[in-house]
């Protein structure tokens, strides 16, 4: 742990990570099929999963001001804590308009993701800030590792009832992995203070735009794999599970390796050999869907494409001071949240329509990206990301 750069804190903010993403992947890839077993369709789907966008969206920004001015630790446990009773709501909705409230719950806990990103920022160390906030942000995919497969089998020889019902427990067991971390008080304020504005941060704005574009085109496709896989691939939920779980693990496994190459090639660079991985997988599951060893491939290039994803919350964490970090990562939240939050819904058009529309467009557009970063060249030296004012100037 210590020497990918995780202190104490994040090794407790790891490990409740993980079990959050193992409650979320039980239910996580079944979503899709439990709005449509509650009656809705694809826009359903998207609707969804824009309201999820636009509900994490709203308190971001928020989360992130009061982040910088209180004790980040309480902003954690509340944030733990207030997304705890959603898997039970999920349980007992009898039509997926009943779901609403739940969704806007759980991701409306939302308001404490800047305090978790501007913890890492504060314990991990100018050279292991990479490997440290790419592992903490990324193991919440290895607890969904083992949650796909299980909360298949489950749902398909119990219900999805006891599915939720499990999930709700063990946010309770993440919950209590938060509790043990020590108090982060705000810090005192900064001699020198810049406005946020383009002109003051152009460095930081230019990651923020470019974060938002990338969300958009994630954004068309992620809810629609599923049941492109059940219903263009005629997969069983059972060897969709795995086939989910194989791509969270390359996904969680790679992160740490990703940040090893940012810090070695530049962040611009390695983000881009990663979008090269997504776009690879993506033509792989249009070209055959209905083969598993072609999903298989599939999940393994993605997966292990996505664990890059995690670089650009890096570069925005090098652009600024561990006193700000929390409204940083709040105006970086409020800008992917709300373009990633339009994107499912044209997307769930794109697929009542065409089911492979939307993997399509988001296959063109991710290699269009990969090529312009890796031909971007790397940032500068790492002496000169460490500091951020310079860089902005």
């Amino acid at each position: 742990m210590r020497h990918i750069g995780l202190t104490r804190d994040l090794t407790w903010l790891t490990l409740s990570q993980g079990l959050w993403g193992l409650g979320f992947g039980f239910y996580g890839f079944l979503w899709p099929l439990y709005i449509e077993h509650l009656g809705g369709s694809a826009v359903a789907v998207g609707l969804l999963s824009t309201i999820a966008g636009i509900a994490t969206a709203l308190v971001v920004f928020p989360g992130g001001y009061v982040a910088d001015r209180v004790e980040r630790k309480s902003i954690l446990v509340w944030g733990w804590l207030v997304a705890i009773p959603a898997p039970f709501m999920f349980a007992l909705a009898p039509h997926w308009q009943w779901l609403i409230p739940g969704v806007v719950l759980y991701f409306g806990s939302a308001f404490s993701t800047p305090a978790l990103q501007a913890v890492v920022l504060e314990e991990a160390s100018p050279q292991n800030l990479s490997s440290a906030y790419n592992v903490v942000m990324s193991v919440f995919g290895m607890g969904m590792v083992v949650g796909p497969t299980i909360g298949g089998l489950l749902a398909v020889h119990y219900s999805y009832r006891l599915v939720f019902v499990i999930s709700g427990v063990v946010y309770c067991a993440s919950t209590a992995c938060v509790f043990p971390i020590h108090r982060h008080p705000p810090s005192p304020s900064m001699s020198v203070k810049l406005k946020w504005r383009p002109k003051s941060r152009p460095r930081f704005f230019r990651w923020v735009v470019f974060s938002g574009g990338l969300a958009v085109i994630q954004g068309l496709t992620w809810p629609f794999v599923v049941p492109y896989l059940k219903e263009s691939g005629h997969l069983p939920i059972e060897t969709i599970g795995v086939l989910s779980s194989a791509g969270i693990l390359f996904g969680t496994v790679s992160a740490p390796l990703w940040g090893r190459i940012g810090e070695r090639v530049g962040l611009p660079r390695a983000l881009g050999y990663g979008l090269g991985f997504v776009t690879a997988g993506w033509v792989l599951l249009l070209w055959n869907p209905s083969s598993f060893a072609w999903a298989m491939a599939s999940g393994v290039l993605r997966g292990g494409g996505e664990g890059a994803r995690g670089l650009p919350g890096v570069a925005v964490g090098r652009t600024v001071r561990s006193e700000e970090a929390g409204t940083a990562y709040g105006v970086y939240n409020l800008v992917t949240e709300m373009a990633g939050a339009l994107a499912p819904l044209p997307g769930g058009y794109l697929y009542a329509r065409w089911p492979y529309m939307p993997m399509a467009v988001t296959a063109f557009f991710s290699a269009i990206v990969s090529w312009w970063l890796v031909n971007n060249g790397p940032e500068p030296p790492p002496d000169q990301r460490l500091h951020p004012l310079s860089m902005d100037s």
